[in-house]
């Protein structure tokens, strides 16, 4: 899994496969190769990566792999917590 992240620090999403896109000479976006990638698309909105200006207008973000199972783990833990609390409570 990857994660999409402002430069803000804000969590824009996570994706399972990341969608590189380049801007084509009609000024229209394409799917591209991780070279070849200015930007990425992420539920149908464009940004820059970080080091592209390319895409005019949009937000720059870095993409980060992340264990996609670490994180479901994390969260069943939080949520087998609450629900033991709310059991004995």
């Amino acid at each position: 899994m990857y994660r999409i992240i402002s430069m803000q620090g804000d969590e824009i999403g996570m994706v399972d496969e990341v969608l590189y896109i380049k801007v084509t000479e009609s000024g229209s976006f394409s799917p591209c190769t991780m070279e070849e990638a200015v930007g990425v698309a992420v539920n149908s909105v464009a940004y820059n990566l970080l080091g592209h200006e390319d895409i005019e207008g949009t937000e720059t973000v870095i993409v980060s792999k992340c264990d996609g199972a670490s994180l479901v783990a994390s969260q069943q833990k939080v949520l087998d917590n609450m629900l033991i609390s709310m059991l004995e409570g």
